[in-house]
């Protein structure tokens, strides 16, 4: 199912309605991932944000760690987590949090 996902916050911050950037359109993914393979050393839970790229390919277009769905109103739904920056050799983590509305999928032909 493809969602419209809108990021509230941008850097931890929270985001004014007029900051908001236009959603992106893909597929969520959840995963676990093992501890031997993250930093964390610990099981991890994973959400993804995919999205159709050339043929047959995907790409990733956002991830977060530790997601907890929270009730939102209308359709759709709140998917806090945690979600990794980078900027050269520096690495750190904040708050994130997406709007997900579910979308119609184009017909094909």
């Amino acid at each position: 199912m493809l969602y419209d996902v809108t990021f509230l916050r941008r850097q931890g911050l929270r985001l004014k309605r007029s900051d908001l950037e236009p959603p992106l359109r893909g597929t969520l993914r959840i995963t676990e991932m093992d501890r031997a393979t993250n930093n964390s050393k610990r099981n991890l839970l994973r959400v993804e944000l995919w999205a159709a790229f050339e043929t047959s390919r995907m790409r990733n277009l956002a991830s977060m760690s530790d997601p907890v769905l929270l009730p939102t109103m209308g359709n759709g739904l709140l998917i806090a987590g945690t979600e990794l920056q980078s900027e050269g050799d520096k690495i750190w983590e904040h708050r994130q949090i997406w709007l997900c509305r579910p979308t119609i999928e184009p017909e094909r032909p």
